[in-house]
This record gives C-alpha cells, structure tokens and sequence, in this order.
C-alpha cells in the first residue's frame, strides 16, 4: 500500500524537481512547520539536496543568499512568512534572483491582500502555488492535523465556543487535503449523538458539522479542478467521522501492546518529540546516555514490534539478537549468555553493527521499562477487572462476573497500584455502571487515601465531574436516577485461547472499521448517516440483500464468501485496494490506532486514521479536568501574540519606507455567529474581486 508518509514526501519532492528541471535553483526556504514536517517525511535530510544545495529556516540569522540564483519558498501562508519574503528582497542587495513560492495549503483572501501589498516580493515573485499539506503523516497510516492546540479545550471546553470554528476550519483542510493527496471522493459519514449526549453538551454535534463543512469543500474543490479524482479502478472510499465522544473508555484503558504501554508508563520518552532518552552500556563496559528517536521512518523494527503485545515484542526482539549472535558465532561466547540482559551485553560488545546495536538496546532497555513497571504495579493483574467492566461485566469464559463490585474493590485495595492508575480504574467502574453518585466518588477516592484534605482530591472530583463535556454524565445526581444511557461501540473477545487475557478489548474504531468494510450496511444509518444520499450501489445492495433475505437463511456476516455486491474486494489487485478514512475529532489513542491497522490487514484493506492529537492516558485525564478552567488560564497559541514583524538581521539595510507593519496580531475571542463551521474561512478564501498582476497565480492549484 501507499501510506500517507511516501503519498506526502512524494508531492514535497515532486514539487522541488518541478522547479529545480526549470531554474537554477540551489536554496530552499522554509519555516518551523515545515522543518517538522521534513523530519517525519525523510529519514535523511540528503535526499533534498538532489534538488537544492541548501536548506534554510526563514528566521535563520546565518541564512545566506546569492542574488544571481533563484530561491524557492516552501512555507505556511502566514503575514510573518509574506514579511520576510518581502525583506529578502528589499535589501539594496536582495538575497536572491526570483522567488518561487509554495505556501502549503490554503492562502486565505486577508493574506492574499498582505501579500499584493508587498512591494518587493511581489515584484520578484516567478510562480506561486499550493501544494495542499495540510496535514502531518505522523506513522505510515496515522495523520495529524496541524494547529489545533489542545484540542479537548478547543472543541470542548465551554468558554472555548469561539475556537470551534477555527478548529473545524483546520480539521476540514486536512482532510480536504488527505484526500487531494490520495486521489479519493469518499463516501463520507458521521456519527451522530443520542438525545442524552446532546442533552449535556452541544459539541456533541461535530461531527455532524465537520462532515457536512468537508462534504462542501470537497464539492467546491471538485467543480473547481476538472482533473478530481482522477480515474482509477480503486473501488470508491469511504470515510467515518467520529469524535472522542463515541469511546471513553479506550483513553483511560491500560493496554498491553507495545507503543501503547511505553507511552503510557514511559517517563523517558518526549510525547511531543518521540525521542526516548536511556542509557546503554558499550563497548568499554561504562554506561553512557543515549537518545533515540522513535518512528516509523527509521526503525523497521519498531514498525514490527509497535502493536504487538509486549510479551511477544520481546520474544520478537530475542530472535532478532539470537539471529545476529547466530551470523556471527566467532564473536560471542554462547556459554556467558544465560538471560536476555546478557544478550543485551552481548550485542553491546559487537562491532561493526552499530544500527542494529543501537536498535536492539533501545527496545531491549524500553520493553524493560514497562515490564518493571507493570511488575512493581501489579497492571497485568488488575487488567482483569478492566477488561471485565469494559466487556459489559462478562469475564473471559464468557460468563456474567458475579458480585462485581466486590472484585473491583479488592483490586483496588492493592497497595502497590499506583494512584492514578486507581483513578483510572475508578472512571472504568463508573462508565461500567452508567453513573455513580458524588458520595460515592467520595468514598472511592478516600479507599484509595485521597480524602477532601489532600490537594489532589479537588483535581480528581474535578475530572469526574467534567465528563458531562464528553457527553457522559459520570456523576450521577441522585442515588435513584437511572443509569446513563450510552450505547457502546466496542466490544470484548471471550472465550479465546489464542489472545492474552490483558487484551480482550476492541476499541469502537475497530469495531466500526469492521463493519463497514465487511458491509457498510451494518453501520445503522440514524447513528451513522450519509452526509449526501445513500450512494446507488449501495442502495442496489440493499435491494440485493433484501431478495436474497427472502430466497435463503441469512449468512453469517464473518463469513468471507458472503459480502455486499459493491465490495468486490478479490477483484483488484493490491495496488488498487479499497481505502477507508477514520478520523477522530479531539485526540486518538494508541490502541485505536492499532485497530485501524489490525483491520487493514484482516481485510486486505487500506486504512488510515486521523486525529489532531494522541492521547496518553494522562494527558487525557489531565486535559479532562482542564475542561472547565477560563480560556485565559490554559495559555492557547490562539492567544499568544502571533509575530508579524521580521527578525531585525532581515531589515537592517532595507529601505525606511517599506517596513513591515509594526504591531502585533492576536487572534480574536469573540468570533461572529455562523451557521457553518466554516463559513468565515471560505469567505477568505473567495477570489479577489480587484483583479491584480498576481490574481492568476494566487488561484488555488
């Protein structure tokens, strides 16, 4: 398959070799963004010096230029970019030749005003274009929307209303983008709230309002560009629009696989950098620190391990070191080697296996880490119960648990777990039981040695109280009022010898996945509709399932041979397999991730999810608890002074008079009302009505 990694870093470089077979072209110019986003696309920075002999950042005091080379600019359309594009070259030597600009995405009709005012780069601007990155490949088959900060606060947090529609303008331009990227007009769904969820919070809704704002754009975008989609004999995708509203219970679960375990009891690796700090011994027999960054780009052992439960992640890793000790026998002494951290000291001492070294001591020292974490916590054990509480109470022989909250109890009476952990088991009981009362929220807090005197006790009543925001009243009102009506999505294993009893858990996204790429008629349509109507072959399914209902029993759905007439899924070759998108509006997990991937290779499918964050559990709870704090106590980038100005080194020799504007932008809290998410953003984004010079080359591409 394509993964979204190759599909983005692809266009970057095509974009360059466009430019690069028709000028001189020898600098590339780009932003903070872009810096990032040029790390998770290339492993190795050289490859774009086929095309260009350097890479800048535009606010780099040693950047240099030479005036006689042309200049290309792969930047975000921001006033600071367009500033000190102009500065480049209102020097009384400019920097360079002819600029050739590539804003990433979508140049807003504000910013297009700024740019035509500009006099100088204006004048020395060649060809501009967008090149659609509106997004980040985070792994192979997960992306990230870019610029939602927080993104719980901003969709969810009630004096955040005015961030919606900002939100919803960026999550809409990922996809919109996704999809220009890999070709695709996707049958687009949603999930839709029950009258209890929007009953607590009208965010609820998103959705619904994401899909429709991104049905449009696609529309617009198509009517615009008679080229999309281009032909193919893919079948058509299809893409789910959910929101973290629909599973609560994967955020708080303790699950098992590898990544998900190391970044949930991993204090060593940086959430926002992947880069997992450690020591390792080596070939002096000293420790030595060390630090590695963790990607699908550069570890294809990673890429192996990832979601495996950790237990077969380490006996994955074993074989590899036994394999390298098995290549080179004249270099160990096989008697010395007794348990796994003597073949750690073992390839510690190997030479000339630097890579493989590296590798094998960074997972063999993390998996470490999070066995000796869930050995000193007891999580295996405890697993259990909650895997019991999110299957519905039914234990792993399939039967009812009986006497529930007396199991829940002793587990959590053990001295060794650790109290957020509690916590979270706490949460798990509470969405099990569909609610439970303050008093007793109390109580459970104070088993666990938190009581009102302590400083966390407020924290934690704060989180519980604050999932009413996600559409689940946790803390019930009253002892009699009746359980929170919710209907759950995912679903357990039972009965099942070849899984692990810690990992019976399905998360919805992988339940959901199932269904739709098995039959996207199991999907109920008042849960899940069609943003337009029905399409035909899927009505022509329904026809066709209704005759064959009334001629036969009824098949079972896990039977392969037996599928909707549109999901001739044998028929194509790989290259040309079916595509589903499931994205996650406020933050995914990693176990939601891993089931979108399990259902890509179950089904011979090509899957990828999306999201604007990934939550580790306490992240989670943190950002949970955060939900009612004032927008002026959580420090947004929506609220911190945005720079416009260019950096002084930029400026020095320019011209008195064309200065930049010297003052500083922050964005607006109070956003007019609309009926769309998004309708202020297309109102920017319309043509310019005064024709200029530029109106030509500032139409979207």
């Amino acid at each position: 398959m394509s993964d979204l990694i190759e599909l983005q870093k692809n266009l970057i470089v095509n974009t360059l070799q466009e430019v690069h077979t028709q000028h001189d072209i020898k600098f590339l110019v780009i932003d903070d963004f872009v810096d990032d986003l040029l790390d998770s696309l290339f492993a190795d920075r050289n490859e774009l010096l086929t095309f260009v002999t350097a890479v800048d950042r535009i606010d780099s005091p040693k950047r240099k230029g030479e005036p006689s080379v042309e200049v290309i600019y792969l930047l975000r359309a921001t006033k600071f970019n367009i500033n000190c594009m102009d500065a480049d070259f209102g020097n009384h030597t400019p920097k360079y030749k002819r600029a050739h600009i590539r804003f990433l995405s979508e140049f807003p009709q504000n910013l297009v005003e700024h740019f035509n005012k500009r006099r100088y780069v204006t004048s020395n601007t060649a060809d501009l274009k967008i090149v659609n990155c509106a997004f980040t490949p985070k792994e192979f088959q997960y992306f990230e929307t870019h610029g939602i900060d927080r993104p719980l606060q901003v969709f969810y947090n009630p004096t955040c209303k005015s961030l919606i529609d900002i939100g919803i303008y960026k999550t809409v331009q990922s996809l919109l983008n996704v999809c220009i990227i890999t070709g695709e007009y996707p049958i687009v769904r949603y999930s839709e709230p029950t009258a209890e969820e929007y009953a607590l919070n009208e965010a609820t809704l998103l959705a619904k309002r994401v899909a429709i704002a991104f049905q449009q754009e696609l529309d617009n975008y198509t009517r615009d560009h008679s080229d999309f989609p281009p032909q193919s004999s893919r079948p058509r995708a299809i893409m789910l629009i959910t929101d973290r509203v629909l599973d609560l219970f994967s955020p708080v679960l303790h699950d098992f696989t590898y990544q998900a375990i190391a970044y949930d009891v991993s204090k060593s690796i940086n959430t926002n950098t992947n880069v997992y700090s450690y020591q390792v011994e080596n070939e002096a027999g000293t420790m030595e620190p060390k630090k590695s960054v963790i990607s699908d780009l550069v570890d294809p052992d990673w890429v192996t391990m990832k979601h495996l439960h950790i237990v077969d992640a380490s006996e994955y890793l074993t074989s590899k070191v036994n394999e390298l000790i098995a290549k080179n026998p004249l270099l160990v002494d096989r008697g010395n080697v007794k348990d796994t951290s003597d073949l750690l000291n073992v390839v510690a001492h190997l030479k000339d296996f630097d890579e493989e070294r590296r590798r094998i001591a960074l997972h063999r020292t993390l998996l470490d880490e999070c066995f000796e974490h869930s050995k000193t916590c007891n999580l295996a054990e405890h697993a259990e119960i909650e895997q019991i509480l999110a299957g519905f109470g039914t234990e792993f022989d399939g039967e009812k648990c009986k006497h529930i909250t007396e199991k829940f109890i002793e587990h959590l009476s053990d001295s060794n777990s650790g109290v957020t952990d509690k916590v979270r088991y706490i949460i798990e009981y509470a969405l099990y039981r569909g609610g439970i009362i303050e008093l007793d929220f109390i109580k459970l807090l104070a088993f666990i040695g938190i009581d009102k005197s302590n400083t966390w006790f407020s924290h934690f009543m704060q989180l519980f109280k604050n999932f009413n925001y996600l559409g689940f009243k946790l803390m019930k009102d009253r002892p009699k009022d009746k359980p929170f009506q919710k209907e759950w999505m995912h679903d357990t294993i039972v009965n099942d010898s070849t899984i692990y009893q810690t990992s019976r858990y399905i998360p919805s996204a992988g339940i959901l996945l199932g269904k739709v790429i098995t039959n996207p008629l199991l999907l109920k349509e008042e849960q899940f509709p069609y943003v337009k109507d029905k399409p035909i072959e899927l009505l022509e399914a329904d026809i066709a399932n209704s005759l064959s209902m009334k001629s036969a029993q009824p098949a079972s759905l896990r039977n392969p041979r037996h599928k909707a007439a549109w999901a001739k899924t044998t028929t194509h070759p790989k290259g040309n397999r079916q595509r589903f998108f499931f994205y996650v509006i406020g933050g995914v997990t990693h176990s939601e991730i891993r089931a979108c991937c399990e259902q890509s290779k179950l089904n011979n499918k090509d899957v990828f999810i999306g999201s604007d964050s990934i939550w580790t559990p306490l992240k989670f709870m943190s950002n949970v608890e955060d939900l009612t704090k004032p927008r002026e106590l959580l420090r947004l980038i929506y609220d911190v002074p945005v720079r416009e100005e260019p950096p002084e080194f930029l400026t020095a020799s320019n011209p008195t008079n064309v200065a930049a504007p010297k003052h500083v932008h922050t964005v607006s809290k109070s956003q007019p009302s609309r009926t769309n998410g998004i309708d202020a953003a297309k109102k920017e984004s319309q043509p310019v009505k005064k024709q200029s010079k530029f109106s030509r080359l500032l139409k979207r591409k």
